[in-house]
Parts: C-alpha cells; sequence; structure tokens
C-alpha cells in the first residue's frame, strides 16, 4: 500500500495513503511546523519548570536555613523565647500524630513527620530549639537545634502562607504588632496537644529553670511572660500563670 511520510523533528508517524489528506509537504512547510513544535515544547517546558520553582520554593529556602553558616546565625542575643506545642504549633503543626505526648520517646515519630510534611531533603536538626516530652515518668528535654542557630521562617513569610492553622488572639496580636521576628528567636516546643494533654509541675518547672531563665540571665533579657517570652497558640491545658512562677532572672 502506498503511504506518505510525516516527520516531526527526528521522528516520523507512517500512515495510509488513504486515511491522510492530501496537504503540502515542500520542505518549506515541514521546517516551519517543526520550528512551530519547538517553540511550544520551549514554552511547555518553561511552564512546568516555572510552576516546580513555586511549589519547591519553601523547600528549597528551608534548606538553604539548615545549613551552618554565619547567615543563619542569630545575631547578638535572641530576640525572645517562644513556646508552642507541636499538634497546634502555629508555623510548622505535626498532624495528625503524635497528638498525645505518651510515656515513649516521641520524638522519633516528630522527625519523621516533620520530614515527610516539610523538609524532604536531610537534616541534623529540627526546627525547634527544644523539644520537650514525657518519657517514662520523667519530662525531657532535647537540644534538637544549634541554640544560636536561627528558627527557618521568618515573620513576613508567615504572613504569606495560606496553610497556616486557626491562630488564638495572642498570636494575631504577636504578629499584627510585629514585636520582633520569629527567626531571632529561641524556639521551645512541646510535643503533643496543649488543649488535651495533663501537665504537672514539673513541666513548667523545666521549661522555666532550664529553657527560658538562664537566656533571659546571660543575654539580660526582661523577665516576665509577655515582655520576651511569648506562649504562641497554646490549648487551654498549658498553664501560662504557673510557667510565670519559674520564669525569673
Amino acid at each position: 500500500m502506498i503511504s506518505i511520510i510525516q516527520y516531526l523533528e527526528n521522528d516520523f508517524i507512517s500512515a495510509p495513503l488513504s486515511s491522510v489528506p492530501l496537504i503540502n509537504t515542500s520542505p518549506q512547510i515541514k521546517l516551519i511546523k517543526t520550528e512551530d513544535k519547538k517553540k511550544k515544547q520551549i514554552k511547555d517546558y518553561n511552564n512546568i519548570n516555572e510552576s516546580y520553582q513555586i511549589l519547591n520554593e519553601r523547600e528549597r529556602l528551608q534548606s538553604s536555613r539548615e545549613m551552618i553558616s554565619v547567615s543563619n546565625k542569630i545575631r547578638n542575643r535572641p530576640k525572645g523565647i517562644i513556646i508552642q506545642d507541636s499538634y497546634n504549633n502555629p508555623f510548622l503543626s505535626i498532624r495528625p500524630r503524635p497528638q498525645l505526648d505518651t510515656s515513649k520517646v516521641d520524638l522519633i515519630e516528630i522527625h519523621k513527620r516533620y520530614k515527610e510534611l516539610y523538609s524532604k531533603f536531610y537534616s541534623d536538626f529540627l526546627p525547634w530549639h527544644y523539644c520537650i516530652e514525657l518519657v517514662e515518668d520523667r519530662y525531657t528535654v532535647f537540644n534538637t537545634r544549634p541554640i544560636d542557630m536561627k528558627f527557618p521562617i521568618t515573620n513576613e513569610e508567615i504572613k504569606k502562607r495560606d496553610d497556616l492553622l486557626k491562630w488564638d488572639d495572642l498570636t494575631n496580636i504577636f504578629f499584627k504588632e510585629n514585636l520582633f521576628d520569629i527567626s531571632e528567636c529561641i524556639h521551645v516546643m512541646i510535643i503533643g496537644d496543649s488543649n488535651i494533654d495533663i501537665y504537672t509541675n514539673r513541666i513548667y518547672k523545666i521549661i522555666g529553670r532550664v529553657c527560658i531563665s538562664p537566656f533571659l540571665r546571660y543575654f539580660k533579657l526582661p523577665e516576665g511572660i509577655f515582655q520576651r517570652t511569648f506562649p504562641l497558640n497554646l490549648g487551654k491545658k498549658f498553664k501560662i500563670n504557673i510557667l510565670e512562677k519559674y520564669v525569673r532572672r
């Protein structure tokens, strides 16, 4: 059967003559069609590449901020101390688990979930400087980020995001007044959901004496809650007034 060859760059398609309409197959027409196809391919590639860059902008940004470098150091001294939990976290919430802080080591699950949700690259650090959880019958403080290393997100970046949990009034006021930048703060994270967990005096004592007071003394920061120490988006089970008893210079 007689057939014609339609060239498309270096590829071709063979079709019976009876199934193909008569067209002008001069070399000039073929060249124009080939050039048009190349332009379309380039345009499609650029569109895909642009979308890829937008989707991965946050991941690349965080990747650069996990490296040990001068640009990632907290300048002079921390601006303040931010206390948050993992489940209702206003910046990087870890859901759906672990919600309840059990007596086992949940920090392994936090590492796993953080990588799944926010960080496809390997990092030795979590974004929080301290993580606190109940291990067996004792609250334990884990240092999970160098204390002179910035938190990987800034106030301006937080305000532009549309995937955040609903904030409580204090968190809204904190960002509305722009009191100080969260990237320049020490971040203390309590594992679990502070709306349902039950806390003993022991956890307030550890947070105050281990994670807060040493910074207040060393850097001569104002003591007391709501001066340089802010609990953000914490649930109703966490009692700020008890914590305040252990926040002293």
